[in-house]
C-alpha cells in the first residue's frame, strides 16, 4: 500500500500541559510575571521550544523538520542560580530524522541555549500527536485492521464499523528490551520510537489485541502484540 505521508509533530504544552503537571499559571505567578519557582509561562515555553527547534537564527541545534516536543518543564537550578532569579527551561525534542532525543536547556530571559545534550537509551512517554499517528497507522494497515476487527467481534459479538466511536485506545511507549520474544519487525523498538496500543470499548470491555507500531519506520511491527 502507498506510504502514508508523515506529518511534522509540534506539541507545545501550553496551559493544558501545565495543568496536567499539577500547576496553574494563575495560582503560581505574580502580577510582575513568573518568578523563582513559578511554572513556565506560555511565553517562556514558546521561547524555549522555538529555540530548541532551531527557529532562532542565532542558534542551530541540528534538529530536522520531523521533530516532536515531548516535554517542556522548568529547569531545576542550583541554589545560587535560584537566588539570582534565574529561570531556564528543559526542552526534550525527539528527532524522527535520526531517532535522537535531545535535551536543550534554554535561558528564558536571554533567549539563549545554555546546553544541548543527546540522551541515549531514554524514551519519554508518547504525546497526543504520536498516539494519534500510531492509531492511524494501525487502522491503515490491512492486516492490522483485520486482526482488530476479529478481536472486536470475539470480544463483543458485534462488527467493527466505526473505530472512532466503538473503540477507546491508549497508546503506551514500547521497548523491545522489555520483551525477549519480540518479532524481528519490533526488534528496533527502543532505538526507534514505538507505541503499543491498549484497546477497549466505551463500556470498558477489553479487546484482546495489543498492536505495536514503529513510529520511526511508520509501520506496524506486530499486529497482535503476541510475540510468543
Amino acid at each position: 500500500m502507498p506510504r502514508l505521508k508523515r506529518r511534522a509533530w509540534i506539541a507545545g504544552l501550553g496551559v493544558a500541559g501545565l495543568i496536567g503537571l499539577g500547576v496553574t499559571i494563575a495560582d503560581a505567578q505574580t502580577d510582575e510575571g513568573p518568578q523563582g519557582f513559578d511554572p513556565l509561562s506560555t511565553e517562556e515555553e514558546a521561547t524555549a521550544v522555538g529555540l530548541a527547534q532551531g527557529s532562532n537564527p542565532a542558534e542551530t541545534t541540528g534538529l530536522g523538520d520531523e521533530d516532536v516536543v515531548l516535554l517542556v518543564e522548568r529547569h531545576v537550578e542550583a541554589k545560587a542560580d535560584e537566588a539570582d532569579g534565574r529561570r531556564r527551561a528543559d526542552v526534550y525534542v525527539y528527532s524522527y530524522d535520526d531517532d535522537r532525543l535531545t535535551l536543550t536547556v534554554v535561558d528564558t530571559a536571554t533567549g539563549e541555549a545554555d546546553q544541548s545534550t543527546v540522551l541515549a537509551n531514554t524514551q519519554l512517554p508518547l504525546v497526543a500527536e504520536e498516539a494519534d499517528r500510531a492509531i492511524e497507522l494501525a487502522l491503515a494497515d490491512p492486516g492490522s485492521a483485520s486482526a482488530l476487527a476479529t478481536a472486536y467481534r470475539q470480544a463483543t459479538g458485534r462488527e467493527l464499523t466505526d473505530p472512532a466511536t466503538q473503540l477507546e485506545v491508549q497508546a503506551l511507549i514500547f521497548r523491545a528490551d522489555g520483551n525477549p520474544a519480540v518479532s524481528r519487525a519490533a526488534a528496533d523498538c527502543g532505538r526507534h520510537r514505538c507505541a503499543q496500543l491498549m484497546i477497549q470499548t466505551p463500556d470498558d470491555l477489553l479487546v484482546n489485541i495489543f498492536p505495536v507500531i514503529d513510529l520511526s519506520a511508520e509501520r506496524v511491527a506486530s499486529r497482535t502484540g503476541d510475540f510468543a
